[in-house]
């Protein structure tokens, strides 16, 4: 019995680009730049909140408006300087772009920028300068194409992100999404990026927008867990609201996500320094980049749209990806081959047995014969399993197989290379482990 089988003959749609990220590639002032990485992972979507170059508020309306009793129709009114520069090594990579408008976290004891506006609607007027500048030029701006305008972050989580009320919130996204769609209703709008998908903020903000109906283009929701499963439930249980409220064609989107093996209320407590290297080198190494293996697989399956891991800017904390000298990490190492996998125009029918835990694939090929698969053992014991691919070969001719791997001693590496006359196989994984399986003429 096979715990690996493939079946080259079910071939459907390409794989989907869910391996977005939140924030750039350069920090520091743009001295540590790891574009030529974005690029080689062929990162999709940047959602953009919390960037840090070179200081940590880019994007932010207080930066980009600083005088709220200006005219925002006029656009000596705006500085854009700074978010120009943040904006174009984005959109150099390739990638296309979330804007959040709002205002970054504020983890300060005295709260400055994240309080509700003083004028909803002068607010909603800031917006649209905001899209005009970045999307047709105006003051001087780009033709940069951005869909997605999102209204705020988390204004469920607490005074860092919001110190107004959820009311207060929700008259805010009423005001903004009906003056952005009024302007250009061609503008994907949403929001409301929730930290915490199953409280009742989610309901309540939904029976708001239908009671007024107001526009939802996508809702995003955010989840940091160490049970890939937990992601699996919190994308359910939004379709299943997002349905329930009348909002069935409105696009989920999961734009904050990463593995989290510790208490986030607890891990900046003092005295804690050492569980928070801990939880962040975790991210980053082969442990981490099984989960995110495990979890880029699953979301192929899940009623997700649009995905950012967070985040991809290389600094020392939740950047599971880079470090803060711009090194890339074991977990970037499974974006890469993400990427690879999506180079193949169909997705390849893959089934893994119910009795191995923890481990996941996907694949992918053509029709001449080549193929790829991704597995994953976010597991920390060692796994043989018995990979399946019956008749491929006799079908196709010679081809050529590359097992790369990702694990404590590897980063993408090959560790294999043959011509062989079957792929039925028993293949080896070490404990928290990913390998890539290349087969080619």
């Amino acid at each position: 019995m096979s715990d690996i089988k493939l079946y080259p003959e079910r071939l459907t749609e390409r794989i989907k680009p869910l391996h977005g990220v939140n924030n750039g590639p350069v920090t520091y002032g743009s001295l540590v730049d790891v574009s030529d990485y974005f690029k080689s992972a062929g990162i999709p979507l940047v959602r953009l909140h919390d960037p840090n170059w070179p200081h940590p508020r880019e994007v932010d309306i207080h930066i980009i408006f600083p005088d709220f009793s200006k005219d925002p129709s006029d656009p000596a009114s705006y500085n854009f300087s700074q978010s120009d520069e943040y904006l174009r090594t984005v959109k150099e990579t390739g990638a296309q772009i979330v804007y959040r408008l709002g205002e970054s976290i504020e983890h300060t004891k005295k709260k400055y920028f994240v309080h509700p506006p003083e004028d909803y609607s002068k607010w909603a007027e800031i917006c649209i300068g905001i899209i005009r500048h970045y999307n047709e030029g105006w003051a001087d701006g780009f033709h940069y194409g951005i869909e997605y305008w999102e209204i705020w972050n988390e204004p469920d989580y607490s005074v860092k992100m919001w110190s107004g009320t959820h009311e207060q919130y929700y008259a805010l996204y009423e005001t903004a999404s009906t003056a952005i769609k009024a302007y250009n209703p061609s503008l994907k709008i949403g929001g409301p990026a929730v930290a915490r998908p199953t409280a009742d903020f989610v309901p309540e903000f939904l029976e708001y927008c239908r009671a007024r109906k107001l526009p939802l283009d996508f809702f995003s929701w955010h989840t940091y867990t160490a049970d890939p499963d937990k992601i699996a439930r919190h994308a359910h249980h939004i379709r299943s609201l997002l349905n329930e409220y009348g909002y069935s064609e409105t696009e989920s989107h999961l734009n904050e996500w990463n593995y989290l093996t510790a208490d986030f209320a607890t891990i900046w407590d003092k005295g804690n320094e050492y569980l928070r290297k801990e939880t962040f080198d975790r991210q980053k190494n082969a442990e981490g980049a099984s989960f995110v293996a495990q979890v880029l697989i699953s979301l192929q399956d899940l009623p997700v749209d649009q995905a950012n891991y967070y985040d991809a800017q290389p600094t020392a904390l939740f950047c599971g990806m880079f470090d803060y000298h711009g090194v890339p990490q074991k977990t970037y190492f499974v974006f890469q081959a993400y990427e690879l996998l999506r180079e193949f125009p169909h997705r390849m029918h893959c089934e893994v047995s119910g009795e191995m835990n923890g481990v996941a694939a996907l694949a992918a090929g053509d029709r001449e014969g080549n193929a790829a698969v991704l597995i994953s053992n976010f597991h920390s014991e060692q796994r043989e399993l018995e990979l399946t691919l019956d008749g491929f070969l006799e079908n196709t001719g010679s081809r050529t197989l590359q097992i790369y791997a990702i694990d404590e001693g590897h980063e993408l590496s090959l560790v294999a290379e043959e011509t062989p006359e079957s792929l039925n196989r028993t293949l080896h994984l070490d404990p928290y482990s990913v390998l890539l399986l290349r087969l080619g003429s």
